[in-house]
């Protein structure tokens, strides 16, 4: 194998959330639809590789970059940008009343 060749760190991991997600390993250039995963699958790997990275990934990256090495190469490049440590996710559950009140409490 070649240096430029081996995977990165980003790709491993990523590999390994996908691995988890398909059931199997998968082939770096292998199209993630080609490869089994639908498109829900890749909303909740993206919720994956965010929360493992640290993360911000545009929902629509794992669309415009479809498969491993295509993914890996945007987020070593900085596609992913990390997040502020002040920033924290809560979960989106609750009356329409209660997620109404946190989006003020958010000043949205």
């Amino acid at each position: 194998m070649t240096h430029a060749s081996r995977p990165t760190d980003h790709q491993r991991l990523v590999a390994e959330l996908v691995e988890r997600r398909l059931g199997r390993p998968l082939d770096p250039d292998l199209n993630f639809f080609e490869a089994g995963l639908n498109s829900l699958t890749l909303v909740e790997l993206h919720d994956d590789i965010t929360t493992a990275l640290g993360v911000d990934l545009p929902a629509t990256a794992l669309f415009t970059h479809p498969n491993l090495a295509a993914l890996s190469r945007l987020i070593a490049q900085g596609g992913g940008q990390a997040r502020a440590e002040t920033t924290r996710r809560r979960p989106v559950t609750g009356s329409r009343r209660d997620i109404r009140a946190r989006l003020r409490e958010d000043g949205r």
